[in-house]
């Protein structure tokens, strides 16, 4: 996709009336930006006038040279335009709207819409009632139900990237749960608007409930994947349960180690960080709901989730590849217990609540500035593709019930250090977008700071856009501004949330909203040199990167060309990024 030249870019969706509002002008050096106004498209009147601020060049974009334009103080409800006097004349933004709800209720909506039309039914359900497993094990399940996991993908997955020991990102089971976050977020809101969003979100959520409640082991953990082998192969010779080896990935051909490792029961079910964290959290939310349809009473929700977290308290480390517990294993737990005590009130899953905060609190290394980042395991920073915010929002949820005021003040002091780091991270070099930057640590343990998830790392050849993550750091963001009593942090919080939504939203050097069917510009999936899993209305997609031979570059292939036939890393549609982006807007109407 070309970049956007000469152009004022927005938020092509719109701005909620209290909301920061920025827009950015993609010129070139000698564009000299100036003075602005904001135009009434109605009444032709200037709401708001101001002055560009340079910014200029970014890492090596080879985008342009910006400026960025603050429009916040505008709250009047309308449909506007930007006009910006430059050197080549008079710069246009596209119209755009400013609505006090609007915005959230049609993008939640819309998102909503999306996952209801990526439930497995038809014929992959049907197979998924009586399916068998790939390789040695024995048996038939049912396991019907559940999310396609991306738009090439009509597999059902708790997680992959498993044997990274780092990288784990929740897919289905973070969807499920996030339905049950996005219900209470809009019962708090008080919004009366929400009264029909409310029955469907509980809808979708007590289907992903009922799936995980059929993907449960015997074992006393979950089943990991509905896998899908060839994308194009006859269904019924392409779906079985799944698993993923412990020491490399199948993912991009044959397992490396496909011939070295004894493949058990084991490798079929999942640890906290692999998927099982958030499926017990998403099914002690639903013991708390009751709802027309469901198999299974409020009873069994509970005590599926009472059971599973005390098995995998004690048995965790069977089920990582590594044996051990890191930090993704301690936020995903968390996350269970949070909801367990929400659900039971029982005194001892505070305590255990209590126990896992500190472990997650204890790997935030102190820069002694006041900022902190965390590390996955002693002596690694902790990065993440997907989920980067998780720990954060996790820390947050436990502060939510905790009724002890010192040690929630404790947590909240830890979260500021995490974000503040994350701030300085993302403003220290030219950055109009505002965009989330990375700390990371590459494979040989050097430190680096970027745009994009560096490619040189376990996961290789995998990465792609990072959509999810940037939607975490927003939702960990704006949870934390209503926290915090810091005035002056709470404005840069609200700004960096902002930031994270508007990019995915339109106001990005591609000038392409990456929300399917929504803005202008959106990108399409193209496998194998063909559109045969053309995105669906809603659905978000990976994002933008690092090009592939310049990681300080940005790249968003939207035509198949020599070097690329499956432009999956760009346009893509997945879980995750549905998942984070309801989270983060519902976090909006908190």
């Amino acid at each position: 996709m070309k970049l956007a030249t000469n152009q004022v870019l927005t938020n092509q969706i719109g701005y909620g009336c209290d909301d920061y509002k920025k827009a950015v002008f993609q010129g070139n050096e000698n564009s000299d930006a100036g003075k602005f106004r904001v135009i009434d498209a109605e009444t032709k009147n200037i709401e708001f006038s101001g002055t560009a601020v340079k910014s200029g060049t970014v890492a090596r974009w080879n985008s342009g040279y910006y400026w960025t334009l603050d429009f916040s103080p505008l709250k009047k409800q309308g449909q506007y335009t930007i006009e910006l006097d430059t050197a080549g004349g008079i710069a246009c933004s596209f119209p755009f709207e400013i609505q006090k709800d609007l915005i959230s209720i049609r993008m939640i909506s819309g998102v909503c819409f999306f996952l209801k039309g990526q439930r497995s039914t038809g014929e992959w359900c049907d197979l998924d009632k009586h399916i068998s497993f790939k390789g040695n094990r024995e048996g038939v399940v049912d396991v019907h139900g559940g999310w396609y996991d991306a738009t090439g993908d009509v597999g059902v997955h708790m997680t992959h990237q498993s044997h990274t020991t780092y990288f784990n990102p929740q897919q289905v089971s973070l969807t499920a749960c996030t339905l049950f976050r996005l219900l209470d977020l809009l019962e708090e809101s008080g919004n009366e608007q929400y009264s029909m969003q409310k029955r469907r979100v509980l809808d979708e959520a007590m289907f992903g409930a009922d799936f995980l409640m059929r993907m449960r082991a015997p074992s006393g953990t979950f089943f990991r994947t509905v896998d899908r082998d060839n994308a194009l192969k006859c269904v019924s010779e392409n779906r079985k349960m799944g698993f993923e080896y412990h020491n490399s990935s199948s993912q991009f051909g044959i397992a490396e180690t496909a011939d070295k490792e004894i493949v058990t029961d084991s490798y079929y079910e999942v640890g906290f960080r692999s998927g099982a964290g958030f499926s017990i959290a998403a099914l002690a939310a639903a013991a708390r709901h009751s709802y027309p349809g469901t198999d299974y009473s409020g009873y069994e929700y509970m005590k599926a989730a009472k059971d599973a977290y005390s098995y995998l308290e004690e048995n965790n480390g069977q089920y990582v590849n590594d044996g051990k517990w890191n930090l993704v294993d301690e936020y995903c737990a968390l996350e269970a217990i949070n909801e367990l005590y929400k659900t039971t009130n029982e005194y001892d899953y505070l305590r255990r609540a209590r126990e896992m905060a500190d472990r997650i609190m204890a790997r935030a290394v102190d820069h002694g500035d006041g900022t902190a980042a965390m590390s996955i395991v002693e002596g690694r920073l902790f990065f993440h593709a997907t989920d980067e915010g998780a720990p954060v929002v996790a820390l947050l949820n436990y502060v939510s019930i905790e009724p002890d005021e010192a040690r929630r003040k404790q947590t909240v002091a830890v979260c500021e250090k995490i974000m503040r780091n994350a701030l300085n991270v993302t403003g220290e070099v030219n950055n109009p977008f505002g965009y989330a930057r990375y700390l990371f640590s590459e494979k040989d343990g050097e430190k680096k700071t970027g745009f994009f998830f560096p490619h040189n790392t376990e996961a290789s050849p995998w990465w792609q856009g990072d959509n999810a993550r940037i939607a975490s750091l927003s939702c960990a963001a704006k949870y934390l501004s209503y926290n915090t009593e810091d005035a002056d942090l709470r404005v840069d919080l609200e700004k960096y949330a902002e930031d994270q939504l508007n990019w995915i939203m339109g106001l990005n050097p591609y000038d392409s909203c990456m929300i399917e069917a929504y803005g202008r510009n959106n990108i399409q999936y193209f496998f194998q040199n063909k559109f045969e899993f053309i995105n669906a209305p809603g659905g978000i997609c990976n994002g933008m990167t690092g090009r592939i031979d310049d990681e300080d570059s940005i790249d968003y292939i939207s035509e198949p060309c020599e070097a690329v036939d499956d432009n999956w890393r760009w346009a893509e549609q997945w879980l995750p990024h549905e998942s984070w982006y309801l989270y983060a807007m519902a976090m909006k109407k908190r």
